[in-house]
């Protein structure tokens, strides 16, 4: 990028770009994250985007990203003055993840998945440690953990929210916001005491 960015104009260029690019994905799909697109609605010239991200696939790599770091930022602003989550701001912020969907996973098609995902390497892998990981994290901020929480169950039900965020449509739609909470709930019990 050239001299005339600062560290922090190359931040707020990079952000305008995965924020906007999010938006673009969450309209039309991975087709619509068009890089002339992107660039021409936030006004930044393609040399810079191409400046800050080698190719789409690594722009949509830093998207992912960026959209969990996102969602953690929102995680801690759920956490009381003791640094903890009571039972009723895990259960708020599990239904802000939901309503958000923060996960661009959620607007590809399978095809796109795959593609993303083999051009990215070893950067990202699903894997039960990950999962491990996450739900300890997420246990360790509870004021009331229960005793022995099923962390991989929770983790089941979590992804299974995810999932149905993705597949929305086969759903019945009248019971589809039940059916959330309905599992918003059996996590917040399976981990809280």
């Amino acid at each position: 990028m050239p001299k005339i960015f600062s560290d922090e104009n190359r931040n707020e260029i990079r952000l305008k770009l995965l924020n906007k690019g999010f938006k673009l994905l969450k309209k039309g799909g991975l087709s619509a994250v068009n890089i002339d697109k992107l660039t021409d609605e936030t006004y930044i010239a393609k040399g810079t985007f191409y400046n800050l991200f080698e190719n789409k696939s690594e722009f949509m790599y830093h998207m992912m990203i960026h959209e969990r770091s996102r969602a953690k930022e929102k995680l801690l602003s759920y956490l009381n003055d003791s640094g903890k989550l009571t039972k009723d701001s895990l259960r708020d912020y599990l239904k802000w993840l939901s309503a958000e969907n923060p996960n661009v996973f959620a607007f590809l098609s399978d095809a796109e998945k795959k593609r993303l995902v083999s051009s990215w390497l070893d950067k990202y892998i699903e894997d039960e440690n990950n999962d491990s990981k996450t739900m300890h994290m997420l246990i360790s901020l509870l004021e009331s953990p229960a005793k022995n929480p099923d962390w991989k169950l929770a983790c089941n039900y979590m992804k299974l929210i995810a999932v149905s965020l993705t597949t929305k449509k086969v759903f019945i739609k009248e019971n589809y916001n039940v059916m959330i909470d309905s599992l918003i709930g059996q996590i917040v019990d399976i981990l809280c005491a």
